[in-house]
């Protein structure tokens, strides 16, 4: 399925990151892992050699724009090519708490820490994909209507929306797709903190939080980070050549569409 395509996963030490990076592997993609050590990668990097795959690893901070773009000239230069590129940051959200509660100085980290992210990576890698006039950019992010205490996490979700929105009408002429999957979260994520954790106290444990999220979908489950892997790898191959300029409903049935 992705054969001869080469990905990379920003921040593939996370459970999404690395179930992503998984599928892309099984489906044939040569695999670049990223994360903040070089130590976070490697159990992940053997795990996927051992399985036939071509991995390489790359100690790399997404908020250090010139370390993406030498990053991403790397990848061109090795592999000729960069086809699919995806991120899978945290953003240092608040959660718990009242929006208006929140010191000024969290709030614009978290929506500092996204937009950079983002727009590092972005900028570091569209150029290649216009030049060759193809290439598929993904993130996973959070999704469902504002309730309280979601403190700063709904506005980074409302701003990574934004940008993939704005990314995807401008790209798409150049023959670059561009895709978010919208999550509810994933059980690996809310049981293996802090993926899913917050910088304020919760008064419920993970296991209780997983068993209220899973009473609210239609399935009557939670996704796996397997699933979320199997899917970018679809949308991201030839199968999926026509999906771009969306978000991708992960949650379950939690929320319709």
């Amino acid at each position: 399925m992705l054969e001869a395509r080469t990905a990379v996963v920003y921040v593939a030490a996370g459970s999404v990151g690395r179930a992503v990076a998984r599928a892309f592997a099984d489906k044939g993609a040569r695999v670049h892992l990223t994360g903040r050590t070089l130590t976070s990668l490697h159990g992940l990097a053997d795990e996927l050699t051992a399985s036939g795959a071509s991995v390489s690893t790359t100690a790399l901070d997404v908020t250090d724009a010139a370390a993406m773009s030498d990053h991403a000239r790397s990848m061109k230069e090795s592999d000729g090519r960069i086809d699919i590129a995806f991120t899978a940051v945290t953003y240092d959200e608040v959660q718990g708490t009242a929006l208006h509660d929140i010191p000024v100085d969290d709030v614009e980290r978290t929506l500092m820490t996204t937009s950079r992210a983002h727009l590092h990576a972005v900028r570091a890698i569209a150029p290649y994909m216009i030049e060759q006039h193809d290439g598929v950019i993904q993130t996973m992010v959070g999704y469902g209507p504002p309730h309280p205490l979601m403190g700063s996490t709904a506005l980074a979700w409302q701003l990574v929306e934004a940008m993939y929105r704005q990314f995807a009408v401008e790209l798409g002429p150049s023959g670059v797709r561009v895709q978010w999957f919208r999550t509810g979260g994933f059980r690996e994520s809310i049981l293996d903190a802090p993926d899913y954790g917050s910088s304020y106290a919760r008064d419920t444990s993970t296991a209780e939080l997983l068993a209220s999220l899973e009473e609210g979908t239609a399935l009557g489950r939670i996704p796996s980070v397997h699933d979320a892997g199997a899917f970018a790898a679809f949308a991201a191959s030839s199968a999926g050549r026509s999906l771009t300029a969306t978000g991708f409903n992960m949650t379950s049935g939690a929320f319709s569409d």
